[in-house]
């Protein structure tokens, strides 16, 4: 080889040698990653304590009242909906506890002002989700778009909603619409839109769902999106549940209890005092007078997931209905005073535990007897935004074997 060559080419690997060497003893400089604008705001003090989860929104921490002390309780804020977490149902974490739903427009309606297309959004009604302990919220949907605004750009409010047993689906209904949303496809069906009264029932396997329109009873089938009309003595109520093979249905004035498949009447519990049970009947119910109706028509109502219990209130009463032994118990109301079965809105699993409200919650774990302790409730803020929520109702119930929190922590 030419010796002219060769020592050119010698010349080249000692200086990519040292070149080498030179960056393997040069410490390289770390780059430190652009914190986002949500680690940004979490580094500042704030005086209330707030943690972001987004730029918009943020959770408050706070000391729940009541008889314990020292219980911290998150209270959301929620400015911007479209920014907040969703319910997943593939998340096995949000499903550890029972949870509710709620309905909640997380910012304010203005009459008198001209409003901004967001600040509309966010005054609407949306459905919401939260464990009963009062974390994880999450937003179960906010695409209403197939209820329609009116002049004043206010949506149509939400008036009922139930969750079906696999927790996929929610009947929701305003004052016309009955819609089911699936928080699998994110996709929305109506199934009436007629003025009137709402119901919703859904069946043991969430394979169907009882709904009520244009004052007739319908069954609609999930698979194949049949509907048909029930007959006329068909019963079911905005209050019930379908479990074991058998149909609950908490009316104005008791429970009655059905065979699911074959829709006989098995029996009924009433809360009518007896000497009111045994005046004249006509076709076997009873003959309900005004005088009675203002008296003991149960105006508030709940059920426990397996039907098990039932609870109501009306103007003067509340009642506990054990559904295995058909047992009534009952109180007068006193204003002033907390009564053995108050707070009842939210009803768990064996009647263990109770929850009422959703602006603000108040929570009790049950006395042995089922009536609530004195001694040991708590309440705090939900929701520290927005004008209102409201419309509770308890679903994942058998999660956590009923209990409302974990009882170990």
């Amino acid at each position: 080889m030419n010796s002219k060559y060769l020592w050119t080419a010698l010349v080249a690997l000692i200086f990519l040698n040292g070149c080498n060497q030179d960056e393997s003893s040069t410490p390289s400089a770390v780059v430190e990653p652009t914190k986002t604008a949500v680690e940004l705001l979490n580094e500042q003090e704030w005086d209330d304590n707030r943690v972001y989860v987004t730029k918009d929104n943020y959770i408050l921490t706070k000391e729940a009242n009541g008889t314990i002390p020292g219980i911290m309780k998150p209270c959301f804020v929620v400015n911007s909906a479209k920014e907040w977490p969703r319910e997943d149902l593939s998340n096995a974490d949000s499903y550890d506890l029972p949870r509710v739903d709620f309905r909640w427009n997380n910012g304010k309606h203005d009459a008198y002002s001209v409003m901004t297309e967001k600040q509309i959004y966010e005054a609407r009604d949306k459905i919401w989700s939260i464990k009963t302990d009062g974390t994880d919220l999450r937003l179960v949907t906010d695409f209403l778009d197939v209820v329609p605004m009116n002049k004043q750009n206010e949506a149509v409010p939400i008036r009922m909603m139930r969750r079906s047993p696999n927790n996929r689906y929610l009947a929701w209904s305003d004052s016309v619409n009955k819609v089911i949303f699936d928080l699998k496809t994110q996709e929305s069906i109506v199934l009436g839109s007629d003025l009137g009264h709402s119901q919703f029932l859904w069946a043991e396997d969430s394979s169907y769902l009882y709904f009520e329109d244009r004052a007739k009873y319908w069954k609609y089938d999930i698979v194949s999106g049949k509907t048909t009309q029930m007959d006329d003595d068909f019963h079911f109520s905005e209050v019930g549940v379908i479990y074991g093979g058998k149909r609950y249905v908490v009316s104005e004035f008791g429970v009655g209890v059905y065979d699911e498949k074959s829709d006989k009447r098995l029996y009924g519990v009433s809360i009518y005092p007896k000497e009111l049970q045994e005046q004249k009947k006509e076709k076997g119910y009873l003959v309900i007078t005004r005088e009675h109706s203002l008296q003991y028509e149960l105006k508030s109502r709940s059920i426990s997931p397996d039907g098990k219990y039932a609870w109501g209130e009306s103007a003067q009463y509340r009642y506990f209905i054990n559904l295995e032994t058909k047992e009534v118990k009952n109180e007068k109301i006193v204003r002033s005073e907390v009564g053995d079965y108050q707070y009842f809105e939210q009803l768990g699993l064996n009647a263990n535990y109770v929850r009422d409200g959703a602006r603000g919650v108040v929570f009790l774990k049950l006395n042995e007897d089922k009536t609530v302790p004195k001694d040991k409730w708590t309440n705090w803020p939900q929701v520290c935004s927005g004008h209102s929520a409201t419309l509770s109702w308890l679903y994942n119930g058998f999660a956590n074997n009923g209990a409302f929190i974990k009882e170990d922590k």
